[in-house]
């Protein structure tokens, strides 16, 4: 909810723009029209975009990117592609999230991960899969909410050499079971605990079942985003099978509390990290007690 807020303070943001972006007003208002980026390249916007190019847009403007540049674009087909050439959909395009992954680098395990094995949970639209996967690990990674899986496999398929060390699945990560997630539009801050009216079913695996169906004797890397589902996951106690541990941890949520940072850390000293550091991974106004990452090692 607070990242829904925080698009729509954006798009005043925009509006009060006047060197970039709609030269005419009324045309973001009518979500038709063109948006110039600061590289001097211009795309059409229409309803059905207009979420899209306006976050790839902030992307541009918040952190400095050179969209068309660095980054380039393929209107035809819809598609962004990285600097070191990883291609993605404009469909669902997140600005936050691809600056966690791409521009801070909040997934930096080691410069080669060759071999490595990953679990991720919490795919959203598979940046963070592709990411580990170029950097040679192979991935399992598991997205709950059906709109993001399908952009995600629509992702994948833009890179198939990478693709081919990645498994995705539609599930959730928690308990053995079912649970029921929102059935909404792809978004990044959709967690099982948001009173969304819709709701459908998925499977809930466990971290233990996963190694277990997937025949994974040595797990190397975890890395959890699964918004409050952590304090479930962490009393699994086949994380101590892993060498490094990572979680984007949220304490509370819609105002109610979830759970506790310091209970995630026991947990991890427990299984035997002896090596944990806490910091913030995107520019969200969140405490660090309540939102945050936790990257701990052996």
């Amino acid at each position: 909810m607070a990242r829904e807020l925080f698009y729509k303070l954006s798009y005043f943001f925009l509006i009060l723009s006047n060197k970039y972006g709609f030269t005419n007003n009324l045309h973001f208002l009518i979500k038709k029209g063109k948006i110039r980026f600061p590289s001097g390249l211009s795309i059409k916007v229409n309803k059905e975009n207009f979420r899209d190019i306006l976050s790839l847009y902030l992307f541009s403007i918040k952190y400095g990117v050179e969209i068309g540049n660095d980054w380039k674009i393929d209107e035809n087909n819809y598609t962004i592609t990285t600097p070191d050439g990883i291609k993605f959909s404009l469909k669902g395009f997140d600005h936050i999230i691809f600056a966690e992954t791409f521009l801070y680098d909040t997934h930096f395990i080691d410069y080669n991960l060759e071999g490595k094995n990953v679990i991720h949970a919490g795919a959203y639209v598979g940046e963070t899969a592709l990411y580990y996967a170029k950097k040679g690990a192979y991935v399992y990674a598991f997205e709950p909410q059906l709109d993001c899986y399908n952009i995600a496999m629509q992702n994948l398929r833009l890179n198939p050499e990478l693709s081919s060390r990645i498994v995705l699945k539609n599930w959730a990560i928690g308990e053995d079971g079912e649970i029921e997630f929102p059935n909404t539009k792809c978004f990044g801050g959709i967690s099982a605990y948001d009173n969304y009216k819709e709701k459908v079913k998925v499977r809930s695996v466990s971290i233990s079942t996963i190694l277990d169906e997937f025949n994974i004797a040595n797990p190397d890397i975890l890395d959890l985003d699964i918004k409050g589902a952590e304090f479930q996951v962490i009393n699994d106690k086949a994380i101590q099978k892993f060498q490094i541990v990572r979680i984007e941890y949220l304490t509370v949520i819609n105002g109610k509390r979830i759970g506790d940072l310091n209970y995630l850390i026991e947990k991890l000293k427990a299984y035997g990290f002896t090596k944990t550091r806490i910091y913030k991974h995107n520019e969200l106004p969140f405490n660090i007690s309540v939102n945050g990452t936790i990257l701990a090692s052996k």
